[in-house]
C-alpha cells in the first residue's frame, strides 16, 4: 500500500523549480524500495528509470522519531490522477493511481 506518513498529516511537499513539479512524500515505513511513474508492467522493463527512496527521519506528535523512506515524486498536473508503480521487499510490482491537491490553510 502506497500511504504517506502520519507524522506530517497523511501529506507531502510540493516543490516548483524550473517550471517542474515535485512532491516529496515521506512514506510509513522501510518497505517499499522503488516507484515508478508509470505502470508495474513498463517499470520491469529494461531502461526503467526506477525512483530511488530518501532516508527520512520524521517525528510524530508524542515526540518520538522514526527513518522511514521517502521519495520525490514528478508531478505534471494538480488534481488529475497519474500512474504510479512500486516495489517492495518481496519483489513485487503494484500499480497505484495517485492524485496530487493542493491544502491551503
Amino acid at each position: 500500500m502506497f500511504r504517506a506518513n502520519d507524522a506530517n498529516g497523511g501529506k507531502g511537499i510540493l516543490t516548483v523549480k524550473d517550471g517542474k513539479m515535485t512532491i516529496h512524500v515521506s512514506l510509513a515505513s522501510r518497505n517499499i524500495l522503488n516507484l515508478f511513474v508509470g505502470k508495474a508492467n513498463d517499470a520491469k522493463k529494461n531502461g526503467a528509470v526506477l525512483l530511488v527512496p530518501s532516508e527520512d527521519e520524521v517525528k510524530y506528535s508524542d515526540g518520538t522519531t522514526e527513518k522511514v523512506f521517502g521519495f520525490d515524486i514528478p508531478v505534471k498536473k494538480l488534481g488529475k490522477e497519474f500512474d504510479v508503480a512500486l516495489v517492495g521487499k518481496k519483489g513485487v510490482w503494484y500499480d497505484h493511481k495517485v492524485s496530487v491537491e493542493l491544502d491551503v490553510e
